[in-house]
């Protein structure tokens, strides 16, 4: 090596030597940043991840989040540290920043609500040989419907349905809660009234039912409304077919709110916000069908925290979960009659928690709300306007397949 070519490489190795220090001080300095307390008045991208960890955890209201670190933020920290037996300071140290993004923050106690008596267990008196599964050995079908005790039965070889209506006296309040066991491939599937023209040609949802020998039939998303009134649809996929795929700019409080609830091929349900996939990426996920409608009730079995803050009006509800792959919830709150006011969606949730689902999702309830088994809606017809009426749709959800329809 000759001098100039020393030279040359003393100041490449004195370059890299300052810019190694240089990355030093950077990390240090940025360390010492993260280690700052946040206090009242603070500002910037920190204050917004501790506002949306204290958010996730109930200690603030969901809605929008700002930069500033106010009073309110300083309230919520507190109530943290009580909770989370820290120093009550309202400022986030790094104890408190520690123990608030870690597996070991406790959440915010929910206000839960008093839960309802269940309904009766189904008696089983004159049912047919079963396997060890429950479902009906060899071919055929058996039914049974007692509407004085309001309990429906329907079994075959691969499709078992519960259905039992609650009633409490006191709200008042009636419901159904329908069990869906499958296998070997039997799974839900949707109608169309006119699959050319989606959200068109508009019929009775028991009499669509009844036309595609559906035995247990149901309302969706009602996504028709929606298409007609030029409004967001959310992203709709019926059968492998994208019908829409317009959705909110982010979720919400309102109703609809375009949540979405996937059906896959291997018997799972999952619910997604309404920005989390488009429509081309959950028909390359596996999805079948997608109802957009809203909000998430639950979802890995936790209930959706805006259900503490909003949709607390008092109405006609219609739900459906999952418990886990193959085995499903329906609920199905009556109201806006003498015997039924309806609930809010916070109950909703917690009675399908309580009966072990872990996915759900808020389908159309109001006036759309129908439950219908062999071709006979089961639900009383809401008032509206002064008006006993459900609505026409253009679409359902069913499953199961009979002649046998109800007279």
């Amino acid at each position: 090596m000759n001098v100039k070519e020393a030279k040359r490489s003393s100041r490449i190795c004195f370059l890299l030597a300052l810019l190694l220090i240089l990355q030093c001080i950077f990390i240090t300095l940025s360390a010492a940043g993260e280690a700052e307390t946040l206090t009242v008045g603070s500002k910037g991208d920190r204050v917004t991840e501790v506002k949306q960890r204290l958010q996730k955890l109930g200690y603030l209201e969901q809605g929008s989040i700002t930069k500033k670190y106010n009073d309110k933020t300083a309230q919520a920290i507190r109530e943290f540290q009580r909770l989370n037996g820290l120093p009550e300071t309202g400022d986030v140290d790094a104890e408190t920043a520690e123990r608030l993004f870690s597996d070991q923050a406790i959440r915010k106690p929910r206000p839960t609500l008093e839960p309802l008596m269940t309904p009766a267990p189904i008696m089983e008196t004159g049912w047919p040989e079963r396997d060890s599964e429950g479902f009906l050995m060899g071919d055929g079908e058996y039914f049974s419907e007692d509407d004085e005790a309001g309990q429906w039965v329907y079994l075959n070889r691969n499709l078992q349905i519960f259905i039992r209506r609650g009633k409490e006296s006191s709200i008042p309040l009636e419901w159904f809660e329908t069990e869906i066991l499958t296998r070997d491939g039997e799974t839900f599937r949707t109608a169309i009234t006119d699959p050319e023209h989606p959200g068109k040609k508009f019929r009775y949802p028991y009499d669509i039912s009844r036309d595609e020998r559906f035995v247990l039939g149901f309302s969706d998303d009602f996504y028709a409304t929606r298409m007609a009134g030029k409004e967001t649809v959310g992203i709709i996929i019926r059968e492998g077919r994208i019908i829409s795929e317009t959705t909110n700019s982010r979720t919400g409080h309102h109703l609809p709110n375009l949540d979405m609830m996937a059906q896959y091929p291997d018997g799972r349900f999952e619910v997604y916000e309404c920005t989390e996939y488009t429509a081309q990426q959950l028909l390359e996920k596996g999805a079948v069908n997608v109802f957009s409608f809203g909000p998430i009730l639950l979802r890995d079995g936790e209930i959706n925290e805006l259900l503490y803050t909003y949709y607390r009006s008092i109405e006609p509800r219609h739900a459906l979960g999952m418990i886990e792959p193959n085995h499903y919830l329906l609920l199905s709150v009556q109201g806006r009659n003498k015997d039924s006011k309806g609930t809010m969606l916070q109950r909703v949730a917690e009675m399908m928690k309580e009966r072990g689902v872990t996915q759900a999702l808020n389908l159309d309830g109001g006036n759309t709300m129908a439950l219908i088994f062999r071709g006979r809606m089961l639900n009383k017809l809401a008032t509206y306007k002064r008006r006993n009426f459900v609505r026409t749709v253009t679409s359902l959800i069913g499953i199961g397949y009979t002649e046998q329809q109800a007279e």
